[in-house]
């Protein structure tokens, strides 16, 4: 077989093999899109958040992931940990998207516990890979209520 016909039949490969991917659905990281993500325990959503923090703090100005199994291991036993990291996701998202509102339940730049007891709870749904929204998943006004209904410890 000479070069030409052996790339093009390497080209072609290729493209069935990239076409046949981008058919397959994104993989999904724990619940169906649109669904209700369970409420957790906040003091779960304390704890993998601390966790971001103490790693942030370890490895300053770097990008980093903690593994799940670190998050398991310092959650309580059973514990939803897809679900924790993405409420603790939240608590994230809204200091990005409403620091004002939050101002008062924040204490150096960290959420206190109301924050983390609101994303623990609010009503929010699993977003998909590829799907546009036009706002969070969550009623950012019921979470900012939510935070005013727990104390503003830190």
């Amino acid at each position: 077989m000479d070069d030409e016909k052996f790339l093009s039949n390497v080209d072609e490969a290729l493209r069935n093999t990239l076409d046949k991917g981008l058919q397959a659905p994104p993989p999904m990281f724990a619940g169906k899109p649109g669904e209700p993500v369970p409420a957790v325990d906040p003091e779960d959503v304390k704890t993998v958040w601390q966790i971001g923090i103490d790693a942030q703090a370890n490895h300053p100005g770097k990008n980093l992931a903690v593994g799940v199994e670190s998050m398991k291991h310092a959650c309580k036993p059973g514990a939803d940990i897809e679900a924790i990291w993405y409420r603790a996701s939240l608590a994230w998202l809204i200091t990005q998207i409403a620091p004002e509102q939050l101002a008062r339940f924040m204490r150096d730049g960290q959420p206190n516990d109301a924050v983390l007891r609101a994303a623990a709870n609010v009503p929010t749904d699993w977003m998909g890979v590829g799907v546009v929204r036009q706002h969070p998943p969550f009623d950012v006004n019921e979470f900012v209520r939510l935070c005013g209904e727990g104390k503003e410890t830190v």
